[in-house]
């Protein structure tokens, strides 16, 4: 069968959608971020009184701060045109509206480049620190708005030089809790999970909301101080649906409270605008991060539990691989020489009698056989327990481990104390495989080790200046060193940013 013949420039021809897919795709990104910041200070705009600046909560800066996090600061064309189209051209003159359009970009290229700068790769609300960095963030960002916008308006001659520090705390507060509630909310929802075990309580979940919907429009309907009464439903979300459960109920809340209060409802409304904004402002703030802090308490709980059991499972599988060494190495080490020593002396025994000699000469293989055997009995029970920890402690053991080492090591500081035996052996093992890996891999000049008993912990700390890199990969030491620390209640850190060098940290319990 002939072969057809095709064009070269047919071959290399792609569709328009194939070739340019990446720009595709970033444009798209940036159409759909545009909208949602549109579309959010149209949400914000029907919940606020009026005023040049009134709005609670100001939705939109939630949106960029969110969508830059999690997408990429390149995205960031979508927050310029989103609120250059929200802007109110006809009750702002042109360069006080552009002026705000300049702080509220600002706003969310700081917040975002500061979280990033803060949380690395982890979330934010992972942990109580990620909540903190997430709280700093938005805090310096919504700063950076307020001042810019609160100087625009007055220089736009829209607001009196009296009025500028109200209108900063209100534009600022404004802010600050609309990224209080829709950053956490998009965070924690933006991707699905699911092996979750709290996806098989739908009954629960319905319940907590209609829980949340009906205190928050009860208490937010009424003008009796009922505010407390919605807290427990907002733990109790915290507690048993973690960041989904928190951030859901927040915003749920604070869109009730934010509707009735501008409707001229509940108990955060007072003849002064003013004073309802900044009451329902700050009962806002107070419930989304007392609701996240707690998440994310719940979260590091769960996440240490986790850790715990894998390490567990992780120790039982080395415990029986070192059972199954120890019996080959028994095996084929000291029962072999033992037998073979049984089998010498019984011939030794026999041979006394006929030739005392030769008998002798058994002996003495007897002896050199036994000796033998004693070594290797020391060797197996040195690998379980080091002798240098036995006979002298910490105090001594650190730097007979320093001195052996071909890389210079400084030993800052060791106990002087004793301390229980799993406790010792947790911190020399530490210790050991740290100086080892510095001296294989880590291509150190020096090493610097530090132990120190403070109260009822013991903190070591091995630091080199080699290349760094050091990573916890399956079923390498640094791994198994967090096992057997987590395993006793310690923690165990490592910190190898590449070309600057490695920083292991662990706390171990003083009595174990």
């Amino acid at each position: 069968m002939s072969e057809i013949a095709v064009p070269s420039e047919a071959v290399g021809r792609r569709p328009f959608w194939v070739v340019h897919e990446g720009r595709l795709r970033y444009l798209l990104g940036v159409a759909v971020l545009a909208g949602a910041y549109y579309g959010a200070a149209k949400v914000s705009y029907l919940l606020e009184f009026a005023g040049p600046v009134a709005a609670v909560v100001w939705l939109p800066v939630g949106i960029g701060m969110a969508f830059l996090f999690l997408g990429g600061l390149r995205f960031w064309p979508g927050v310029l045109i989103g609120d250059l189209l929200a802007n109110n051209y006809a009750a702002l003159p042109l360069g006080a509206a552009l002026g705000q359009t300049c702080g509220n970009l600002l706003e969310v290229l700081v917040a975002v480049g500061l979280l990033r700068r803060l949380v690395r790769d982890r979330s934010p609300l992972a942990s109580v620190w990620g909540v903190g960095c997430m709280l700093i963030s938005i805090v310096a960002g919504t700063a950076v708005s307020a001042t810019v916008g609160s100087l625009s308006l007055r220089l736009g001659g829209v607001i009196t030089s009296h009025a500028i520090p109200t209108v900063w705390r209100t534009w600022w507060l404004g802010d600050a809790t609309g990224a209080l509630v829709v950053v956490p909310l998009a965070l924690a929802w933006y991707r699905p999970r699911v092996h979750d075990w709290r996806i098989g309580r739908p009954r629960e979940a319905l319940l907590l909301l209609a829980t949340v919907i009906a205190l928050s429009e009860l208490v937010m309907s009424s003008n009796r101080p009922l505010t407390y009464v919605l807290f427990p439903a907002l733990l109790w979300a915290a507690l048993r649906f973690g960041a989904r459960g928190g951030t859901l109920a927040v915003a749920v809340t604070a869109g009730l409270t934010v509707w009735n209060t501008t409707n001229y409802l509940g108990p955060f409304y007072y003849h002064s605008i003013t004073r309802s904004v900044l009451i329902t402002q700050l009962f806002i703030g107070v419930a989304a991060l007392s609701t996240l802090c707690l998440a994310a308490v719940v979260s590091e709980r769960e996440s240490f539990a986790a850790g715990l059991r894998t390490s567990r499972a992780r120790l039982v599988d080395a415990s029986y691989a070192e059972r199954r060494r120890l019996e080959r190495n028994l095996h084929d080490g000291a029962q072999q020489r033992l037998t073979a020593l049984a089998f010498r002396l019984h011939e030794a025994g026999n041979e006394l009698q006929r030739s005392p000699e030769r008998g002798a000469a058994l002996l003495a293989g007897a002896e050199e056989e036994l000796q033998l055997a004693i070594d290797e009995l020391r060797e197996l029970a040195h690998g379980i327990h080091p002798s240098a920890l036995t006979t002298f402690g910490l105090a001594k053991a650190i730097p007979m481990v320093a001195a052996r080492s071909t890389v210079p090591v400084d030993v800052v500081e060791v106990p002087s104390r004793r301390f229980a035996g799993a406790t010792e052996a947790a911190a020399y093992y530490v210790i050991v495989e740290a100086i080892a890996n510095a001296q294989k891999y880590a291509r150190a000049s020096r090493i610097r080790v530090r132990c120190v008993a403070v109260r009822d912990m013991i903190e070591v700390e091995i630091v080199d200046d080699g290349i760094g890199g050091a990573a916890e990969s399956v079923g390498s030491g640094l791994e198994g060193l967090r096992d057997r620390i987590e395993a006793i209640g310690g923690t165990f850190e490592v910190d190898s940013p590449p070309g600057r060098g490695t920083r292991i940290t662990a706390t171990i319990p003083a009595a174990v």
